[in-house]
């Protein structure tokens, strides 16, 4: 896959979630990254357990995601859904880490 595609798939998943800019209103998103092989990953604020979510394009046009926590050095997988489709992202967010990206 290129790089291209890659941006593409990043910011198409970005945008399923509310956007780059709700995003960082709603739960204090950053440090966003492109994922090799087509996905988007980002760090937010507000749940004490979990910091952290991965979210990858897999091979059935699904998505995988990965709630995680990271604290100094220690990186622990607290949560994972599979085989999420595009209008269950946000739900799947919410119900995961506790945080609300819509009023």
């Amino acid at each position: 896959m290129d790089k291209a595609t890659e941006k593409q798939i990043a910011e198409t998943i970005l945008s399923q979630l509310g956007g780059q800019r709700r995003l960082s209103a709603f739960v204090k998103g950053r440090d966003y990254l492109m994922l090799p092989g087509g996905g988007v990953t980002f760090k937010f604020s507000g749940n004490r357990k979990i910091n952290y979510v991965r979210i990858r394009l897999n091979g059935k046009d699904l998505y995988d995601l990965e709630f995680i926590k990271i604290h100094g050095t220690s990186v622990k997988v607290k949560a994972e859904a599979n085989d999420v489709y595009a209008d269950q992202l946000v739900d799947t967010f919410e119900k995961n880490t506790g945080l609300y990206l819509s009023f």
